[in-house]
């Protein structure tokens, strides 16, 4: 049974504690991100840093530091509601704030893989074209946006209703939501199968050798897939959460909400810090070679972009590399 008087919450009052240390993690995550933004010039974090504010999209870096904003707002907010538990508006805030937050990580992710792939030197290997990865996924994800923005905002103004219908509303309302991460969840689920076949295909004897070592693509890879985890992983804890109900366990208690979802996207940001050190800008530039697996030579063509002739190696490496087929960063290792 849920708590007397008017609290919003109806079945706990927000911890005061839990959003004052997330909201604080929070912040040093944003100054971070921030930091390496600037300095490193990659600008896809943006996105995550404003999910920290707010999110929105552009390029990478930009919608991290949205959602890392948004995340801020969201947890401030919430603070506040601890001794404030009837006020609708702030309840609404860190309600929708919440629930849509997350949707700009995604749009990191998207972004970050199809730059991934750019740089490798191996597009053609990408199961969808490169030029349409980031739009497909970033056009599936603000459709989401909408969808359980609607869905977040028509419940939350419901918790204050004396409506007779407010039930049935309450009902379309969550499915809405429903809809939305469902359709997040359907949309991520296939991002993911074109990481995992890029990642087999890259992976190939003749290909692997093509790549830069200090890309780190493996690495990349990986991280990505752990970052797909926490993200799937917190979309599912939400279709769970609505599908169960009012009064359903997950409802009822406040830590699922931190453990699952604001949890889960501190972890995010996190592994995402260190997408920065991956040198994906020089290659756009065009400052680095690739090793043709058929005339097992260097070139330094803009499509076969993956390694860095300005590193130590120089033209007369890389000349020397041509002549003697070999890798300028392993002499040793004759091809």
């Amino acid at each position: 049974m849920g708590l007397h008087g008017s609290n919003l919450y109806n079945y706990y009052v927000p911890s005061l504690p839990a959003a004052i240390v997330f909201a604080a993690l929070f912040v040093i995550l944003t100054a971070l991100h921030t930091w390496k933004i600037i300095s490193t010039r990659q600008w896809f974090g943006i996105a995550i840093f404003v999910g920290g504010l707010y999110k929105w999209y552009k390029i990478t870096p930009l919608t991290i530091i949205i959602e890392q904003t948004v995340e801020i707002i969201a947890l401030v907010t919430r603070a506040y509601t601890h001794s404030n538990t009837g006020q609708l508006v702030p309840y609404i805030i860190q309600y929708v704030l919440v629930l849509l937050a997350p949707i700009l990580f995604t749009a990191s992710v998207y972004m970050f893989l199809g730059r991934l792939i750019r740089v490798s030197g191996q597009a053609q290997l990408s199961l969808i074209r490169i030029n349409w990865i980031t739009k497909i996924f970033v056009v599936g994800d603000i459709l989401c946006f909408l969808i359980q923005a609607f869905g977040g905002v028509s419940l939350a103004n419901l918790a204050n209703s004396n409506d007779s219908d407010v039930g049935k509303k309450t009902d379309r309302a969550k499915d809405v939501i429903l809809a939305g991460l469902a359709l997040q969840v359907i949309f991520f689920l296939i991002f993911s199968l074109c990481a995992v076949v890029f990642h087999v295909r890259v992976s190939k004897p003749g290909i692997r050798e093509s790549i830069d070592p200090s890309l780190r693509i493996n690495t990349l890879l990986v991280s990505i897939y752990i970052t797909a985890f926490l993200i799937t992983g917190r979309n599912v804890y939400r279709l769970v959460e609505y599908k169960s109900g009012t009064g359903g366990y997950l409802q009822e208690h406040e830590w699922p909400t931190y453990g699952l979802d604001i949890g889960f996207m501190t972890i995010f940001m996190i592994i995402t810090f260190f997408w920065y050190y991956a040198d994906t800008k020089a290659r756009l530039a065009g400052k680095y070679g690739c090793l043709n697996p058929e005339e097992k030579l260097w070139s330094d063509s803009f499509q076969n972009d993956t390694f860095p002739l300005d590193q130590g190696y120089g033209n007369s490496r890389k000349q020397e590399a041509v002549e003697n087929n070999f890798d300028p960063r392993r002499p040793w290792a004759r091809v």
